[in-house]
This record gives C-alpha cells, sequence and structure tokens, in this order.
C-alpha cells in the first residue's frame, strides 16, 4: 500500500509536470570572452535551447575547439561547469553547456533521446561555428547520465564530432526501469520526481510514465522508439570513426553498467572504458560537476584534448579497458586501484558450471546428475538486493551492510554455497543462472543474488539481477535463465560464494509471482560462474 500511494503521488506530479508552459526565455546576453556568459542559442525548429558558454581569453585570437555539455534529466546547464572551466582554461575548449530540450527554460517537450535532442546538438554546434571563432574540425562532446546520452547520440548523429566522453549512459532506457521486464519501484518514480518542477513531457511520454508507475507496467517502455540509445549509436560511431571514452559505476542502480560493459569491444573505434565502485554517478559526478580530482573525468579530458586538439599526452597508448575491483573502497576512483586489459572479454574470467542441489541441502556446486524437486513459499526474506541509490553509493564508502546469511529463511529463498576457495580468487563477468522451476501461475519474478560470505557466515552483495516472466503454464516444470549484472570482486582467501534466489524483493522490484504462493525449484539447476582462482 506505501509503495502504491507514492507512485500515485509521483504520477499526478508527473501528469502536472506534462502539463506546464514553457517558460518564457530571457534576452540573450552578450558574450564577453574569458568569462561565463548565460545565453539562448536556437535549436532543432528554432526552439530555444538555454546554454552556459565558458570561452578561453583568447577566444578572438585564433580558432578555437568546441565541445558540447549537455544537462542531466532535471539539471540546469550549470551543472557541467568544473568539467567545463577546465576544458577552457587549460585545453582552449569553448565549452557550451547547454539544458536539454523540454527542460528548466529550454523550449520544446522532453524528447527522450529522440530525433529532436540529436538534431539540437547539431544547430548548436552550427551556431557556435557561425558565432565563435570555433574549428569545424576540431568537435567534442562530453555529459553524464542523461547528458552521458545525449552525448552518444548526438555523436552518432554528427560525424562533426571527433571525440565523446560519456559518464554513465543509458544503455536500454526499458531494461533500466523494468529489468527483464520486472518493473523497479523506485527507478521511474524518481525520474518523475526529479522532473516535475523542471520538465515539460509530451502526453506519450506521461502515459508511459504513469503505466510504468500507478500500473507497475514492465513493459511500458519497451516500445519506445529511443530505448536502445547505445545499441542504435554504436554502429554510427563505428562509421564516423568517433573516439570513444565511457565511464560507469558498477553499482549503479539506475542507469546499471550492464549495457556499457557489455558492448564496449563493439567498438571500433579509438575506445577507452574506467570502471569503479558507486552508484549512480557517484564515482565521476565530482569531476564533472565541480573539477574535483578525479581519474574519470581526468582521463576523460585527457580523452578529449588528445583526440580533438591532437596533444600528445600518451592517452591513445594506455590500456582500453581499466577497472577498480567493485569491492574496493574510495571516496573517489582512485587510479592506483586499476587493473588494465585491453578489452572487456579480456578482464573476463572463464563461466564455470556449479550444480545446485537441492536448497534444503543448499550446496553450489554437488552432484550435477542428482535429481531432486523442492517447493518453497513466496514471500520476502533478508536477502534484498538493493536499496536503490543507497546501496551503492554506502559500497563506495566501504559502509555496505554485510548480511548474515544464516538469517534467509529457506522456506522462502533458496540458498547455495560454494566450498571455500582457500586462495581466494576473482569473480569477473556475468553469473549466468538456468533453473527448472515449477511456477504456481501464468506470472513469475525471481530474483537472483551472488554474496562474498566470509569464514564468520556474513555475506557482502556482489551482484543481482531479476526476471519476470509471463504466460507460464501453471504446474509445468520450466527452464529460466538470466544473467546476473556485470562485476569485477576480489574474493579473499578462505571466503565462500553464495547464491540466493527469491521470488519477493519488494524494496527495488515489484513481483508478479502471487505472495504466499508455492514456487517448486527441481533438477536440473546451475549456476555459471565467471570466477578465476589464484
Amino acid at each position: 500500500m506505501r509503495n502504491r500511494l507514492f507512485r500515485v503521488l509521483a504520477a499526478t506530479t508527473l501528469f502536472m509536470a506534462g502539463a506546464t508552459l514553457c517558460l518564457t526565455p530571457a534576452s540573450a546576453v552578450p558574450i564577453p570572452g574569458g568569462q561565463i556568459t548565460t545565453i539562448f542559442i536556437p535549436g532543432a525548429d528554432g526552439v530555444p535551447m538555454n546554454a552556459v558558454i565558458t570561452a578561453p581569453p583568447d577566444l578572438a585570437a585564433h580558432k578555437n575547439a568546441l565541445v558540447l555539455q549537455p544537462s542531466g534529466w532535471g539539471v540546469p546547464s550549470m551543472g557541467s561547469i568544473g568539467s567545463a572551466y577546465k576544458l577552457s582554461a587549460a585545453d582552449g575548449f569553448v565549452s557550451i553547456e547547454y539544458t536539454a530540450r523540454g527542460m528548466y527554460l529550454s523550449g520544446g517537450d522532453v524528447d527522450l533521446f529522440g530525433e529532436k535532442d540529436a538534431e539540437d546538438a547539431s544547430a548548436i554546434i552550427d551556431w557556435a561555428i557561425a558565432n565563435l571563432n570555433v574549428d569545424p574540425e576540431r568537435i567534442a562532446v562530453a555529459g553524464g547520465s542523461y547528458g552521458a546520452g545525449l552525448s552518444v547520440l548526438a555523436a552518432a548523429h554528427d560525424s562533426r564530432i571527433k571525440a565523446i566522453v560519456a559518464d554513465s549512459p543509458p544503455g536500454d532506457l526499458a531494461d533500466a526501469l523494468a529489468p527483464n521486464g520486472t518493473p523497479k519501484t523506485g527507478g521511474p518514480v524518481a525520474l518523475a520526481l526529479a522532473g516535475v518542477a523542471t520538465n515539460r513531457f509530451s502526453p506519450e511520454l506521461v502515459r508511459r510514465g504513469l503505466d510504468a508507475i500507478v500500473r507497475g507496467n514492465g513493459v511500458a517502455f519497451d516500445s519506445l522508439a529511443s530505448r536502445h540509445v547505445l545499441a542504435d549509436a554504436i554502429p554510427k560511431l563505428n562509421t564516423n570513426g568517433t573516439a570513444v571514452f565511457l565511464a560507469h559505476d558498477w553499482q549503479d542502480s539506475l542507469l546499471p553498467v550492464g549495457p556499457t560493459y557489455s558492448m564496449f569491444d563493439q567498438l571500433t573505434g579509438p575506445k577507452m572504458l574506467y570502471l569503479a565502485p558507486g552508484d549512480h554517478s557517484t564515482a565521476g559526478g565530482a569531476g564533472q560537476i565541480v573539477g574535483l580530482p578525479n581519474s574519470f573525468w581526468d582521463a576523460g579530458l585527457r580523452w578529449l584534448d588528445h583526440y580533438v586538439n591532437g596533444t600528445d599526452n600518451g592517452i591513445d597508448r594506455e590500456p582500453a579497458v581499466n577497472i577498480q575491483a567493485a569491492d574496493t573502497v574510495s571516496l573517489l576512483p582512485d587510479p592506483n586501484a586499476l587493473v588494465h586489459f585491453d578489452s572487456v572479454a579480456d578482464a573476463q574470467a572463464a563461466l564455470r558450471d556449479f550444480p545446485l542441489s537441492a536448497p534444503a541441502a543448499g550446496v553450489m556446486g554437488g552432484d550435477p546428475n542428482e535429481s531432486w524437486s523442492q517447493p518453497l513459499t513466496s514471500g520476502p526474506t533478508t536477502a534484498i538486493a538493493a536499496v536503490p541509490y543507497v546501496t551503492g553509493s554506502l559500497a563506495q564508502l566501504g559502509l555496505a551492510p554485510a548480511i548474515p546469511i544464516g538469517s534467509v529463511d529457506r522456506y522462502v529463498a533458496g540458498v547455495w554455497r560454494t566450498a571455500p576457495f582457500a586462495n581466494g580468487g576473482v569473480v569477473s563477468g556475468k553469473v549466468h543462472l538456468n533453473l527448472t522451476v515449477t511456477p504456481p501461475s501464468s506470472d513469475l519474478t525471481m530474483i537472483g543474488i551472488l554474496y562474498d560470505e566470509g569464514p564468520d557466515g556474513n555475506g557482502k552483495n556482489i551482484s543481482y539481477w531479476p526476471i519476470t516472466r509471463h504466460g507460464l503454464a501453471p504446474g509445468a516444470p520450466t527452464s529460466v535463465e538470466w544473467d546476473l549484472a556485470p562485476t569485477y570482486w576480489n574474493l579473499a582467501p578462505g571466503h565462500r560464494l553464495t547464491l540466493t534466489v527469491t521470488t519477493q524483493d519488494p524494496i527495488p522490484f515489484d513481483s508478479a509471482t502471487p505472495m504466499g504462493s508455492q514456487v517448486v525449484f527441481s533438477a536440473p539447476s546451475v549456476a555459471e560462474l565467471p570466477v578465476r582462482t589464484s
């Protein structure tokens, strides 16, 4: 009931935001060279785009490189002022931070990575070339979160963009809001609440938002034309030869790391990837917003300086994939904690089969020929996948709580444990689950969580992911396969891996499994673990 009331409130505010009238833009301010100036630039179809321009002091003396920095969701144009100042002062870029269409003082409706968003970026580039002494051969784009998605979109659309930096970009919008068709309790609500005072939504986006929030429809955004932001962009980026720098946080609960991780190796041009602990944009945000020392954005700015200005700073000779393990502790990404690889594929450990016993025995890595069947009651347990926007941030600080594995109710959850790894190891890649399940109804949700369990019996969450299936035959065994989110996790000597699978996890997800019903787990069931032992 609490979740439903919260959703209705968010839906009401979302509807009000959709009805909000566009704010009348202020008069444009002339650009004094070397200062920060607010202005309105015509976007696609002449829609006014509110922008902040940071220019080097010698703007008129020579042609300058240009970097566009589109805003994040519900964030005004000043959201990248830290990186803009660094690019302007140190590397001679003219930086145009602009508020995305349909947000704050910019005109139009939110386009959600549509054609108008792409055309807005090109129109701003055209205006900058005509008005700001910009070199049309030296153009870049950079952003975080929603701005990262707009950056990817802009570079795919406009071949004049030579390089991009995208921190925590969206990959698949539908899967971010309802992973494997499982509605998040907080994702759509958080986005609606973040934009109610500042964004103007089209009737179509309002309809989809209401469907997701009020009705818990896990496929509300599946038919959205722009849902596959990264997958749609990669072939065009490859054709354009764009130099692509991506960064992401392992525990990102809003725009999960999975697509960035999985698709990076598909890029064929110059590319670099940084991964570190944290929730949504918490690893890189300080570098982008206020310009603090930050390995994500420090490397990203060097990337732009090399691939746009031609500076020989050596970044083109550095490893393509740079990983800080998800279990390391640092307020900001630690360059001294990085491990380096030539590709994501090189970083991954080979999958190893661990057959599952009956949950009552709880063995992961047992007899693959064992025949077993065991019913479990659908209900919540202490095995909680994540508290959105909290768990990842605490993990980054080393404060994520470990749960007593013994507290997980074995009548409600499947719990399986490997033998201890005497010399430790590394979990690197995606856990793949293939479970035989007999559903009690045509609708079934399951949530898998992998833990690092210490000798004291306490487990830390390594990775998780849900799946929801509809149209099943009640009472008929079926195979359900899915991957948990990717990770890179150091396993200490003497620790073991523990898997829990539940059908209710109400803090992060809505479940389609009827509460109190019986779900039967049976053989064959197997967990494939990407673990490399020492």
